[in-house]
């Protein structure tokens, strides 16, 4: 018997905080927002958020508190989730363990229900886009963690079909819950923001605008060479950190950014995205494959028409207020480019459609299925 019956029923969630301690990551991001949210709808339940080392989540003040619970020496992070971590949750008598990625003990001490957040099943589609030690270790735990859950949150339908196809989730314990944008990603006034990224980064009043970590599956390259071989186009100003294996497409970069076609501005505060989206003429994303598209949802939110890859489940986010190419198609690309940019009036249209659309996703939402999947699934466990 859960120990919330003792206090009361006063549930506590645990909480798998480890994605904190690395900065700038799209699952911090999500764990902030939805995290937010819960504390803020459902103030009187506990948080006890996990992590292997001392931290300070950038959330709202509320009922949470941060639970260190140290690695051994020689203990990984694949070895603390199943070994470190159910000593804990069994010590503090957790009602509910949310997880994140590869955190989700298999076996546990006593009965507590656990839910899995899929957020992409990238190790399956595009092994070659991201780190062998990294591929192993989700090619190696995730099926086995998503098999153990009581309950399984994909962030698209997509990542769903996926989830069914290669983890073997009983369809009964997997729910969609759809991701939302900030409350900071709304509008700037064109103007405002033009004369902000104007000053602050020496942007002209016309430019083309991507948001993405660089690396090979967001398919840079294949951007570079449609703006590359079109010199009419504006400049494309690339936004987002260097991720791996990024060396020839920065080599590229640097090379247009010579010829005065791109602008690299590396990693910027998140407070600046609003305003670079809502002076931008356009808002591409060519990525080849993706759990959820966040970038997507934040450029219409701020009013930027949207043109993506026809790819994973950013036509589920973008819907008909975005417009496609075919993925890693440079000439579809340029074709599109071409014509968007070319029709100012088709591109106030898809602003107006897309600040539409991006309001049927909210993290408030998220939040509020989220506790409603875990309050059902804790209360049968009572």
């Amino acid at each position: 018997m859960p120990c919330g019956s003792a206090r009361g029923w006063l549930m506590r969630i645990g909480v798998d905080a480890v994605p904190f301690e690395y900065e700038h990551t799209g699952i911090v991001r999500y764990l902030k927002s939805v995290l937010d949210e819960m504390v803020s709808l459902d103030p009187t339940t506990e948080y006890l958020l996990y992590t292997s080392a001392p931290i300070t989540p950038p959330l709202r003040e509320g009922n949470w508190q941060v639970r260190v619970v140290p690695r051994t020496v020689f203990s990984r992070p694949i070895v603390w989730a199943q070994h470190e971590l159910p000593r804990a949750l069994e010590q503090d008598r957790v009602d509910v363990f949310w997880a994140q990625l590869t955190n989700l003990p298999l076996r546990l001490r006593y009965e507590c229900f656990r839910v899995l957040t899929v957020h992409d099943l990238v190790h399956y589609v595009r092994p070659g886009s991201m780190r062998f030690s990294a591929w192993l270790r989700t090619r190696l735990m995730l099926g086995l963690e998503a098999r153990a859950a009581d309950a399984v949150i994909a962030v698209s339908q997509a990542t769903a079909d996926l989830g069914l196809r290669y983890l073997g989730i009983a369809k009964d314990h997997l729910h969609v819950v759809y991701e939302g944008a900030s409350d900071a990603f709304r509008p700037v006034p064109r103007d405002q923001a033009r004369a902000a990224v104007g000053h602050e980064f020496g942007l002209p009043a016309r430019y083309v605008l991507c948001v993405g970590t660089i690396e090979p599956r967001k398919d840079h390259l294949t951007l570079l060479r449609a703006i590359e071989s079109s010199p009419g186009f504006p400049l494309l100003v690339l936004v987002g950190g260097e991720g791996w294996r990024c060396r020839h497409i920065v080599a590229q970069i640097r090379r247009l950014q010579e010829s005065g076609r791109v602008r690299y501005l590396g990693r910027v505060d998140d407070e600046w995205l609003p305003s670079l989206y809502s002076a931008a003429a356009l808002s591409v994303y060519p990525s080849l494959y993706e759990g959820f598209g966040l970038p997507v949802l934040e450029a219409m939110s701020c009013g930027c028409p949207v043109l993506c890859s026809h790819s994973s489940s950013l036509p589920e986010v973008g819907g008909d207020a975005a417009f496609y190419f075919r993925a890693g198609d440079r000439e579809d690309l340029t074709h599109k480019l071409r014509e968007l940019l070319g029709d100012d009036q088709r591109l106030l249209a898809m602003s107006t459609a897309g600040m539409a659309r991006a309001r049927t996703f909210s993290f408030r939402r998220a939040a509020e299925e989220i506790l409603d999947i875990v309050k059902q699934g804790s209360a049968r466990r009572r």
